[in-house]
């Protein structure tokens, strides 16, 4: 059989010529090489993928234990509503509203979609035309591009933020002021500015839009008829800021909300939420992503787009019944905050250690460091060779900035939850090494 790409459309071909992303074949490389202290101790320790394996277990267990003591209910194995089984939306409306969003949310307002990839392009589908322009504050998401591009056809704008970024956490990363530049840009060159989205706690950088900024973003949307998305997939996972060797790096008096009460308020067509269940709750292999949107018309066109994206019946029902034990969700939201501070604190203190710039996280799985002084070159492809040199001499795989969106080179995204604690101390140990025999 010929392995030529002619026998495919035009946008088969550009998929099967170009990775979803850069780093994903050396991280499944990485992957089958884990360190291990007794196994495998030269082995490899993959930082790149935003995975939380500091509460696996935790949820493994309870998981096993759900399906060990009830019976699957029947209508697991039939067909059920579009936009996930209704009892299961109710139980996820009342975990939204509990611990999420502290508003009121109706089921009939959310919607379940086979991962936040999936709730992602379905959403660009139904509210962009192909060649409609989304406009994201960078550095963001890489993976943002495909999931709004590949389908539905739209455009991605990068939103150049703060070039130092250090700022970033006590200033807003986008602005009105910023947003009327790219307005008047996009227009004059007969593009249409069709979403804005934020990500809060935001990836790559872990910083969170204050309740203010997210008003005044709102506000502008509605008034230049823009979506605007914010999406909360981290939404949970919040740093102890206040920890005493965390709190110099962060200003007092930012106050943080999600972004469901602006909605609530202003009950408006051009707001909409995303989340999902793979980061907060350590299962991105279950893939359940949440969309939540008072646009009545959205939310039915949602409801016929999601056939092909329909979360199975049996994920569904264990989600439902893990949802339904409060005690075990409020003792899991403490602890996984408890840990993720604590490797939070592990890698900070290694950055600075070594005088590595970074943007202070507030939540998230990241951090956001400046590797700069190290590249050989300023350029793409000095950021490559100094991402392939730390992997290839300390064994420690980073996500590089190049798919982030950001003009600025070497920055680089470590997912501090990727390893346990202890072998994230090993990994930065040896990234400690490396960099001490560098010059810079």
């Amino acid at each position: 059989m010929s392995g030529t790409l002619g026998n495919l459309a035009d946008r088969g071909a550009k998929l099967a010529s170009n990775p979803a992303r850069i780093d994903f074949e050396i991280f499944m490389e990485a992957a089958q090489n884990l360190y291990n202290p007794e196994e495998n101790p030269n082995g490899a320790f993959p930082l790149n993928i935003a995975e939380n394996q500091l509460m696996t277990s935790e949820m493994k267990g309870q998981l096993s234990s759900i399906i060990r003591h009830n019976e699957i209910p029947d209508w697991t194995l039939k067909y059920t509503a579009l936009l996930g089984n209704i009892e299961v939306r109710k139980v996820v409306a009342e975990f939204m509203e509990r611990y999420l969003c502290k508003v009121p949310i109706m089921p009939d307002s959310i919607g379940l979609s086979a991962g936040a990839s999936a709730i992602i392009e379905v959403s660009s589908f139904l509210i962009a035309n192909p060649g409609d322009v989304v406009v994201i504050p960078a550095p963001s998401y890489p993976m943002y591009t495909n999931d709004m591009g590949i389908k539905s056809g739209m455009e991605r704008y990068d939103l150049q933020t703060n070039d130092a970024l250090q700022n970033f956490g006590s200033e807003a990363p986008v602005t009105t002021d910023s947003l009327d530049s790219t307005w008047n840009e996009l227009n004059n060159q007969g593009k249409v500015f069709k979403i804005l989205l934020v990500t809060s706690p935001d990836n790559p950088t872990g910083s969170r839009y204050t309740e203010k900024e997210l008003r005044a973003l709102a506000h502008w949307c509605i008034q230049h008829e823009v979506h605007m998305i914010v999406n909360e997939i981290y939404g949970l996972s919040l740093i102890d800021i206040r920890d005493q060797n965390l709190k110099a790096d962060y200003p007092a008096g930012r106050s943080y909300v999600s972004f469901a009460k602006i909605m609530h308020e202003m009950d408006n067509d051009f707001l909409h939420l995303w989340y999902g269940f793979s980061k907060d709750f350590s299962m991105s292999g279950l893939r359940i992503g949440v969309v939540h949107s008072l646009n009545k018309n959205f939310m039915k066109g949602f409801e016929n787009a999601n056939v092909p994206h329909l979360v199975s019946n049996m994920t569904q029902w264990v989600l439902g019944e893990l949802l339904k034990d409060t005690r075990f969700i409020d003792t899991y939201i403490l602890e996984n905050q408890k840990r993720l501070t604590g490797s939070y604190k592990l890698m900070v203190a290694h950055l600075r250690k070594n005088e590595i710039p970074y943007v202070p996280s507030e939540g998230s799985f990241f951090v956001w460091a400046d590797f700069s002084k190290y590249l050989v070159e300023d350029s793409d492809y000095g950021q490559e060779r100094l991402w392939l040199d730390i992997y290839h001499h300390a064994g420690v795989l980073l996500t590089p900035g190049g798919g982030f969106g950001h003009e600025k080179k070497g920055w680089f995204r470590i997912v501090f939850t990727a390893v346990p604690f202890a072998h994230l101390k090993v990994a930065m140990e040896r990234i400690t090494t490396y960099l001490s025999g560098r010059t810079n």
